[in-house]
């Protein structure tokens, strides 16, 4: 075959190659088999290498390509990538839509589009003239990694747009839509959707990962998620991933969100097929209940709905609050439930000696998670439950993150069930274990207990404390278990050459986790502070000790009577200082951190603006991450409560702000929404 031929035969094959991908992936129809498709795409490939100069950036063959990255690179999105707020019953949704007429007149008519919320990662995609050109992540919704060569690895992303045939549009025009597809075909068109793996394709990777011994991955999201994510596109092509578009970024004359789908589908794009236009509040309703029945059925998991508003003149006349549009709103299903036995009840102990019993479940599948423990949190907890080991119990995920029991079937019961009781010796140290008058703890007597030692460091180490980038709990593991560092001042004096004969280390981690180290040193007292694991002394009350004595020092040796006078510090949290700082091992860890370069700082306060302030954060901020307010709050004088009282002053509500918010409205404290704040601090 002579190159005309060749590159005749090439155009064939690339667009019978599309066809299929597009029958496949956005018509859900496999018109030849897996076996036939495999050897036209080798057909292709074969006579490429032959010809190199016809291979296309938008052929098949190139959705392996690129070597590995040494990181990824950040870029702008043109339009910001808008989180949603949440809705988790049918009133919240009316309250939803009378706030639409609030803000439209009673003249709003009620359509809406009606999508099911893929459970995944976001991306937004470019095509430039057709042809895809660059993909990336949401990021922080401004900035996101561009993860192209990941991208083109996933089938069911066309490299190359091209013109369908169109279905009946409801709640748009067809004539819109053939309009819109061709404009989209020339200069820049913007697309966004999801990332997502199906639940076969997910279980077929975890046995895969089982069989080669490497880790199993946590559910469907966090495999599709770390997929994109991979340096190595190579290892992106290895997973089963797919994409499913929701959005039609640009304007290609579009008047409607549904069609805005019309447009996506017609030029290639999947698109749920569940998705349904709807003319009234009720119609949003049949369709939630209908797809929270279906969900389990379907191929891929989805955590709710996304309700739209449909017009888009409308949608871009409501504009935005913080980082969620107006017109646009999230309905999550209820945590999913599940049954289980309780096989044992075992005890875990943390950082200050609290026992907490911790319920071992035989594992069963919850909100895409395979759960096999759930926390009973307290004696307390387990008495009101009326756990036994050996009961049938419900659990559920709240917030489809945390397992929790919540009830005991007790018809199940067949007398075999045993009753827990709380030990009376550490499981870890064999040391006595007490319980304070007033409290529902119970704690381990032994301030040495190696369990409680861990966990102490893990705490040392942990964000908000010292923050060393990549010395996480498995790390600390293995230099205690190595008898590399027996408490938190040794951690500053690794070398080298300690840690790089440990398993998983070499020279680079090795180095990194030294730097990690070093840039640590310098911390502001209050982070030291709340480093030690002092108990009751939580972030926002080292903050307060450390503004009010100013040295570690002054707080090591003041009485329960100047500790109690410190605003966010009492009787009970004093008396745990001076307990704490009365044990010399606590004393020799202080001094032994400053000998071994550990240097304490004060925040530095730029004005006393907000001296005798109080403040109190709720809700999600868009341009400051909660410790970045609370940072500026502090350098004017002022101080952070973690809870509204009516001793607060000022309320900053944030996107989802919750009961806090509420609260302050019934006391009359002042709230202030972010630009209100940002102004108020000058910023």
């Amino acid at each position: 075959m002579n190159k005309p031929e060749a590159e005749k035969r090439i155009k064939k094959l690339r667009a019978e190659i599309d066809r299929h991908r597009y029958a496949y992936h956005v018509l859900d129809k496999s018109d030849i088999s897996d076996a036939a498709h495999d050897s036209l795409k080798h057909e292709l490939a074969t006579l490429e290498a032959r010809y190199p100069e016809l291979v296309t950036p938008d052929s098949p063959t190139q959705r392996v390509g690129g070597e590995p990255l040494p990181s990824f690179k950040k870029v702008e999105h043109s339009q910001r990538m808008l989180s949603l707020n949440d809705a988790f019953s049918f009133d919240e949704i009316k309250e939803w839509v009378s706030r639409l007429e609030r803000h439209l007149g009673h003249s709003f008519k009620k359509e809406f589009f009606a999508e099911i919320k893929a459970d995944g990662l976001a991306v937004n995609l470019i095509f430039e003239d057709g042809v895809f050109v660059r993909g990336a992540t949401r990021g922080d919704g401004t900035i996101g990694e561009d993860v192209t060569e990941n991208l083109k690895t996933i089938d069911a992303i066309p490299l190359r747009l091209e013109s369908r045939l169109i279905s009946p549009v409801v709640g748009g025009s067809a004539h819109v839509v053939e309009t819109g597809i061709a404009r989209a075909l020339q200069g820049l068109f913007e697309v966004r959707g999801e990332v997502y793996m199906k639940k076969k394709n997910f279980d077929a990777l975890n046995k895969k990962q089982k069989k080669a011994g490497a880790p199993l991955f946590a559910n469907p999201r966090n495999a599709a998620a770390g997929s994109i994510r991979q340096l190595d596109p190579v290892v992106a092509a290895e997973r089963p991933l797919s994409f499913i578009a929701w959005d039609v970024i640009t304007d290609v004359g579009q008047n409607t969100h549904a069609e805005s789908h019309a447009i996506a589908q017609s030029l290639g794009f999947p698109v749920a097929q569940v998705n349904e236009y709807c003319d009234s509040v009720q119609s949003l309703e049949r369709y939630y209940e209908r797809m929270n029945k279906k969900r389990d059925k379907l191929a891929f998991n989805i955590d709710g709905l996304v309700l739209i508003v449909n017009d888009r003149a409308l949608y871009k006349k409501l504009g935005s609050v913080g980082k969620a549009p107006r017109g646009a709103i999230a309905w999550k299903f209820p945590a999913e439930q599940a049954t289980t036995q309780v096989l044992d009840i075992m005890i875990q102990v943390g950082r200050t000696g609290a026992l907490t019993p911790v319920a071992i479940l035989d594992p069963v599948h919850v909100a895409g998670t395979t759960v096999s423990r759930a926390t009973l949190h307290n004696n307390d907890e387990i008495d009101r439950l009326g756990v036994k080991i050996g009961d049938t119990v419900i659990i559920q995920k709240a917030g489809d993150i945390i397992p929790d029991v919540v009830q005991v079937l007790e018809s199940m019961r067949n007398g075999s069930e045993r009753k827990f009781s709380m030990p009376t010796k550490c499981p870890v140290c064999g040391e006595s274990v007490s319980r304070k008058t007033g409290e529902v703890a119970f704690y381990c007597t032994n301030r040495s207990c190696p369990a409680r030692h861990r966990e102490t460091l893990y705490h040392f180490v942990s964000k908000k404390a010292f923050n060393i980038d990549g010395l996480g709990p498995k790390i600390i593991d293995q230099l205690l278990d190595a008898g590399i560092i027996r408490d938190a001042a040794d951690i500053f004096s690794l070398k080298k050459e300690d840690i790089v004969i440990l398993p998983r280390f070499d020279v680079v981690s090795a180095d990194n986790l030294i730097t990690a180290v070093e840039q640590a040193r310098s911390v502001p007292l209050g982070r030291f502070l709340y480093a030690l694991g002092i108990r009751h002394v939580g972030e926002e009350t080292a903050h307060a000790l450390a503004d009010y004595f100013g040295t570690i020092e002054s707080i090591m040796n003041a009485q329960n009577d100047a500790l109690a006078a410190v605003p966010d510090v009492g009787p009970v949290v004093a008396e745990s200082i001076t307990e704490y700082f009365s044990h010399e091992a606590s004393r020799d860890l202080v001094e032994r951190l400053v000998k071994n370069g550990v240097v304490l700082s004060q925040t530095k306060k730029r004005s006393q603006k907000f001296a005798h302030k109080t403040f109190v954060l709720t809700g999600t901020l868009a341009q400051l991450t909660r410790d970045e307010a609370k940072q500026r709050i502090r350098e004017r004088g002022g101080a952070v409560a973690s809870s509204v009282s009516a001793q607060t002053d000022y309320v900053v509500a944030g996107v989802h702000a919750g009961s806090k918010l509420q609260k302050a409205e019934s006391l009359g404290v002042t709230i202030l929404g972010e630009q209100a704040f940002l102004d108020l601090i000058g910023s």
